[in-house]
């Protein structure tokens, strides 16, 4: 069941990632979530979402374009349990966060 809405689908792009359950692929296959340019905290709540619907062990890779979202992203591994912060890198004038379901 996917949980996201259809103008949330078009921010979401699968890369390797096996799709349905019981389909060959890696356990960790990592989507994509760009949401740059989108105010706080709607660049949370759609990676939050996206995260929910995604299976215990995928990887989500969130590209933003906000400074801020460095410390958001270390409180919503934090204080959201099933959730691992893997990585976060800054590239000129974006920001990348890596995340990981763990349940």
């Amino acid at each position: 069941m996917n949980r996201l809405s259809s103008s949330e689908k078009e921010f979401l792009a699968d890369h390797g990632a096996a799709g349905e359950a019981g389909a060959s692929g890696p356990p960790e296959a990592m989507q994509e979530l760009d949401v740059r340019g989108i105010s706080s905290p709607l660049h949370i709540l759609r990676a939050h979402r996206a995260l929910r619907a995604m299976r215990a062990g995928q990887v989500l890779k969130v590209i933003t374009s906000s400074e801020q979202t460095m410390a958001e992203f270390q409180a919503l591994s934090k204080f959201v349990l099933g959730y691992e912060l893997l990585a976060q890198e800054q590239f000129g004038d974006e920001f990348v966060h890596v995340l990981r379901k763990k349940r």
